[in-house]
């Protein structure tokens, strides 16, 4: 039984990691949509933003791969 807590303990902490990644993966794509945001902020700043994108993309992927591996067993 305790195998089967842990688990689940396991699923609950990788699910609410993704949904936090969720989240900022969707306020980095809005500001990133902003034509406010784009016109008035240097492209070192875009930059820096598309590359925490990019991070929290190959994240995500990590997070989903854990997940499902947890879940097969």
């Amino acid at each position: 039984m305790t195998d089967l807590s842990e688990k689940t303990e396991d699923v609950t902490q990788l699910q609410d990691e993704a949904n936090h990644i969720e989240d900022e993966i969707h306020r980095i794509q809005n500001k990133l949509a902003n034509e406010g945001f784009i016109s008035r902020v240097p492209a070192a700043m875009i930059e820096k933003e598309q590359k925490k994108l990019a991070d929290l993309e190959v994240q995500k992927k990590k997070l989903k791969a854990q997940l499902a591996e947890i879940t097969e067993h």
